[in-house]
C-alpha cells in the first residue's frame, strides 16, 4: 500500500494491469448534454469536460479535467490536469496521454487507453443528442408557471423583456419584483448586473424592504454574457435559481444589439441556464414607433416569450413621486396583458411602490388602446357615445367602431347608452 492510502498501480494489477476489463468505470451526462464525466473509483482517476463548442473547423472542443488519487501523482487539488482539448484530434490524445503519464507518474498505467474510451463516449453522446418525446406524453404546465406581483405577471420558464427610456426605473423596479417573488413566493432570484454594483443594490433593497431584507443572490458581471455563462450556470445550479434578472441586454452583448447574431447567440446562452424564468433590461432608440420594440436587432423582440414598454409619467405627481406604466406589446403565451401602473415615493430612508390603474394616470392613459380606455370610462357607469368619445379622447367613428367589435364587453342598454357587460352580470 503506498503512504497515501490507495495502492500503487503496480500492486493492484501485478505490474501489468488490464485496466479495460478490470475497473468498474461509471460514464455520465450531465446538465443536459452539456458536460460529461467518467468515473472510475478504484483508480482514484476522474475525468470531466464541460464548455463544450465547436470551432471554425467544427472539431469538438471542451474543457478537459482529470483528477486523479494515486500515491505519487503531481496535483493540485486532486486535479492531475485541466485545460482546453480537441476531442476530434487523434495527436491531441496521445500527446495529453503522454502528458497525464508523466503527472501522475504511473507510466504503467495506460493513460491512452482510458483517455480514448472517454473521448470515444462523448464523441457518441454527442451524436445522438437526446432523444425525442411524445408531446403527448410531456406534462402540461402548471399554473404557477406564471406569478404575479401587484398585477405585473412574469413567466418562471420562459425569457420577457422590459424596454424603455433611461430612467424610467426599470432597474429598480426589477429589484422591488426579485424581493416580492422571494418573500411572497419563496422563488430564488439571481441578479446578473452588468450596470451598477452590488453595494448600489444592497441600499437599494433595504430601501425598499427595510429592515427585513429579501435573500436575492447577486453576481456582478463584467463580461459579455456568452463569456459570463459557466460561471453563471454554475451559480444558477448551485443557488438553486428559480428567476434571474439581467440587467442590462445592451451591456452584456458580445457585438452590437442591432446585430441577428448577437441575439442569437444571447438567447442560446440563456437556454444553457436551464429551465428558469427570467427577465432582461434594455432600452429603446429615438426613432418612430420606438416603445413598439427593445432596441437593435428584431430577433430581440422575436425571442422572447413576452415584451412590456415601461414608460415614466411626464407629470409627476408630488416632488418626490412619479409614476410609471408597462404595456405588454408581445405575448407568445396567451392573449396580451392589460397595462400595469406603479406610483413610486422616494423618501428619505424608503422606497414605495404602488400599484396604481394607468387611466388614472393622464400622461399614462394616452398610451392605452381606445377600447381599453373606453372600459375604463364605463366604470363610472354607463355612457352615450358622444359623451364615451369626450371622456377617452377619441374619434367619434373610432368609439362606435371598438364599441361593435367587442359587443361581449359593451353592451347597449336604455336610451342608446353602453354599458360594461361584467357590471351588468
Amino acid at each position: 500500500m503506498s503512504d497515501g492510502g490507495l495502492p500503487a498501480v503496480a500492486e493492484m494489477f501485478d505490474a501489468q494491469p488490464s485496466l479495460t476489463d478490470d475497473v468498474p468505470r461509471d460514464f455520465r451526462v450531465l446538465d443536459e448534454g452539456r458536460a460529461y464525466l467518467l468515473t472510475l473509483d478504484h483508480l482514484g482517476i476522474e475525468f470531466a469536460v464541460d464548455r463544450l463548442r465547436r470551432n471554425r473547423w467544427e472539431e469538438l472542443v471542451g474543457e478537459l479535467t482529470v483528477r486523479c488519487g494515486l500515491a505519487g501523482a503531481r496535483t493540485y487539488n486532486g486535479v492531475l490536469s485541466v485545460g482546453d482539448f480537441n476531442f476530434s484530434s487523434v495527436r491531441m490524445r496521445e500527446d495529453r496521454a503522454k502528458y497525464l503519464a508523466k503527472r501522475s507518474e504511473a507510466s504503467d498505467l495506460d493513460w491512452l487507453s482510458l483517455l480514448e474510451e472517454f473521448v470515444q463516449q462523448v464523441l457518441t453522446a454527442e451524436r445522438e443528442g437526446q432523444p425525442a418525446v411524445l408531446l403527448r406524453d410531456l406534462p402540461r404546465p402548471k399554473a404557477d408557471d406564471t406569478r404575479y406581483v401587484d398585477g405585473l405577471p412574469l413567466l418562471m420558464r420562459h425569457p420577457v423583456i422590459w424596454f424603455g427610456d433611461g430612467g424610467a426605473a426599470k432597474s429598480y423596479l426589477a429589484l422591488y419584483i426579485a424581493g416580492r417573488l422571494e418573500q411572497r413566493h419563496g422563488v430564488r432570484v439571481g441578479l446578473f448586473d452588468w450596470e451598477l454594483a452590488g453595494e448600489d443594490h444592497r441600499e437599494r433593497l433595504e430601501r425598499l424592504f427595510g429592515a427585513k431584507l429579501p435573500g436575492v443572490r447577486y453576481a456582478r458581471c463584467n463580461r459579455p454574457f456568452v463569456h459570463e455563462l459557466d460561471r453563471l450556470r454554475r451559480i444558477v445550479r448551485d443557488e438553486g435559481l428559480d428567476y434571474l434578472i439581467f440587467d442590462s441586454i445592451a451591456f452584456a452583448c458580445d457585438g452590437a444589439p442591432e446585430a441577428a447574431e448577437v441575439a442569437g447567440r444571447y438567447f442560446q446562452s440563456l437556454r444553457q441556464l436551464g429551465i428558469v424564468g427570467s427577465l432582461h433590461i434594455a432600452h429603446i432608440s429615438k426613432a418612430d414607433g420606438a416603445d413598439q420594440k427593445p432596441f437593435g436587432s428584431a430577433f430581440w423582440h422575436n425571442g422572447a416569450r413576452a415584451t412590456w414598454n415601461v414608460k415614466l409619467a411626464e407629470t409627476v405627481t408630488g416632488g418626490n413621486q412619479v409614476n410609471i406604466g408597462l404595456y405588454n406589446r408581445k405575448a407568445n403565451l396567451g392573449g396580451l396583458r392589460p397595462a400595469v401602473g406603479f406610483e413610486i415615493t422616494f423618501e428619505t430612508e424608503r422606497t414605495t411602490f404602488k400599484a396604481v390603474n394607468v387611466a388614472d394616470v393622464a400622461d399614462l392613459a394616452g398610451q392605452l388602446s381606445v377600447r381599453q380606455r373606453i372600459a375604463h370610462a364605463l366604470r363610472h357607469g354607463a355612457m352615450h357615445p358622444d359623451e364615451i368619445t369626450a371622456e377617452v379622447d377619441a374619434k367619434p367613428d373610432t368609439v362606435r367602431r371598438e364599441l361593435r367589435r367587442n359587443k361581449k364587453q359593451f353592451v347597449v342598454l336604455d336610451g342608446g347608452r353602453f354599458g360594461l357587460a361584467e357590471i351588468r352580470r
